[in-house]
């Protein structure tokens, strides 16, 4: 099998092109790369998700982190502790198994026993934990001079903003 016909037969493998089988002897150069490289696509499927999913609840704990209120502060505190604080790997094993044990009591949850939609909800959630302690240490770094100018200039959305925060 020449390299083209490699390419051709097993590149998008991963989303369900080409062969099914993997080759079983012979794997030269060519086959290793490609097969490496269809595996990549699930990669950059799974990562471009995550993050582009995973701002907007990042952006989300980040403000409920600043917040004075308790109510708000302390769940956002312990999402970014768990998912933080514990290996991304135990994360995936926890959650396929909360989804099989879910799928015997609610039947309607049966697509996320798939592995990846299960893989894409602990990625998502990893990422907007990580991504909101980010925003939170940038929005702790927005001087005080910068937020008094802010309502100098009359900008009623920061003095709000000011008031649930700081």
């Amino acid at each position: 099998m020449t390299c083209w016909e490699t390419i051709q037969a097993y590149g998008l493998r991963s989303i369900g092109i080409g062969e099914k089988l993997l080759p079983t002897t012979d794997f030269t150069l060519c086959q290793q790369f490609t097969l490496i490289g269809s595996g990549l696509i699930w990669n950059l499927y799974f990562g471009i998700l995550a993050i582009a999913l995973g701002f907007f609840l990042a952006t989300a704990v980040a403000l409920a982190k600043t917040a004075r209120n308790p109510l708000i502060r302390k769940p956002a505190d312990w999402f970014v502790f768990v998912f933080r604080g514990s290996p991304l790997f135990i994360q995936f094993f926890f959650a396929y198994f909360l989804f099989l044990s879910l799928k015997q009591q609610a039947p309607w949850l049966d697509p996320l026993t798939s592995a990846a939609v299960g893989a894409l909800l602990v990625l998502f959630l990893n990422t907007a934990a990580y991504s909101a302690e980010i925003f939170h240490g940038a929005l702790q770094a927005i001087p005080k001079g910068d937020l008094e100018a802010a309502d100098a200039y009359g900008l009623a959305g920061w003095r709000k903003f000011r008031r649930m925060t700081f």
